[in-house]
């Protein structure tokens, strides 16, 4: 009986308005019982006064039902609350909304609607709201399968670098005990090497891990924390960093990764081999972009410059040179090495 009452107070406002089944009303529910999705209107008081067929067919309800507020006893009970104070408070500052929740279907089945309601005029004044609703329960279903894909796809890989990082240590681990025991000391030395490599690597991979989602890496920053944990790693007392990051560059991951392990072999190889006798010296990071849509990084020391190419890939020679091209190929950079009162690796890429 209450929500007769509200219907037929709906009605005899909307005839207030000047909302009548006259001829512009009449073309009005033809055209809102064709549409494509349910449509409702509700008038000045927030009492719904119309609902076309797409609605009702939902519902499976009488238009006597809906009208007023009888609408929301089809609401999911959880959803109750949140909806009536997002469409109050819209209603009351007269600006759009859009929600989502739950309405009952007609067999019984909840389903969830995209609801977005616009306020109107009639003859120059507020007359009320037109909304419009459409069914997205599979969209809905397939969003939230993809996101628990995504925690699960997020769950295995830190489990993968878990594994992967107690496995590098031990690595590491095992190469240092080896060198320890070498009686060769150009063995023990290349043992001592990898086992620096693969630690500063290990380290480069660590931090990108921690790159959520699709963010981007600000590479000046990541550059100059790599440099520096290189040379302090690399242990060579007398040796500088000097650091220049001229502009700001965010990469994604598997570009700035490949960049900043290039980064941290051309520093351990200058520690290592471009001050011989412990002499000291400086070695150079510049970051900046050399053209629009073009990133340079440049590596410089002053030290005793490039040997020959032959033998960088024996124990003997430098295999952190020999390694940096096929990196700077995984980058996408090219690579140019030269002397330059020292060693100078100039290297350049895409950059947005």
């Amino acid at each position: 009986m209450q929500m007769e009452d509200k219907g037929r107070m709906a009605e005899e406002q909307a005839a207030a308005a000047g909302v009548t089944p006259g001829g512009d009303e009449k073309r009005f529910r033809l055209l809102a019982d064709h549409a494509p999705v349910m449509i409702w209107r509700a008038d000045t008081s927030k009492a719904c006064d119309f609902f076309n067929k797409p609605w009702l067919d939902f519902t499976g309800r009488a238009l006597e039902r809906e009208l007023g507020f009888g609408w929301a006893e089809g609401v999911h009970p959880e959803d109750f609350d949140r909806c009536l104070a997002v469409y109050t408070e819209a209603f009351d500052a007269r600006r759009e909304f859009s929600m989502d929740y739950r309405l009952r279907r007609h067999d019984g089945a909840w389903r969830w609607l995209l609801d977005s309601g616009r306020p109107y005029e009639a003859n120059g004044a507020f007359a009320g709201y037109f909304g419009s609703c459409i069914d997205i329960t599979e969209m809905k279903s397939a969003l939230e399968e993809h996101r628990q894909s995504l925690e699960e796809r997020e769950r295995l890989l830190a489990e993968l670098h878990h594994r992967v990082k107690n496995n590098a240590q031990a690595t590491t681990s095992f190469l240092g005990l080896q060198a320890s025991r070498a009686s060769d000391p150009t063995v023990a030395a290349a043992l001592r090497g990898a086992a620096t490599r693969i630690m500063l690597a290990t380290l480069v991979q660590d931090r990108m891990f921690r790159i959520t989602g699709d963010a981007a890496v600000e590479l000046g920053d990541e550059l100059e924390v790599t440099a520096r944990t290189a040379l302090e790693v690399a242990g060579r007392p007398g040796i500088d960093l000097e650091t220049r990051i001229e502009d700001r560059l965010a990469l994604p991951v598997a570009q700035a990764t490949p960049l900043a392990l290039i980064v941290n072999e051309l520093v351990v190889n200058a520690a290592r081999h471009a001050f011989p006798d412990g002499r000291n010296g400086c070695i150079r990071l510049t970051l900046r972009r050399a053209a629009p849509g073009l990133g340079e990084v440049v590596v410089a020391d002053d030290g005793i410059g490039l040997p020959d190419l032959v033998g960088r890939n024996t124990p003997q020679g430098c295999l952190g040179i020999h390694l940096v091209p096929r990196l700077a190929r995984q980058a996408r950079a090219t690579l140019r090495l030269e002397n330059d009162a020292g060693t100078r690796a100039t290297l350049r890429f895409a950059a947005a």
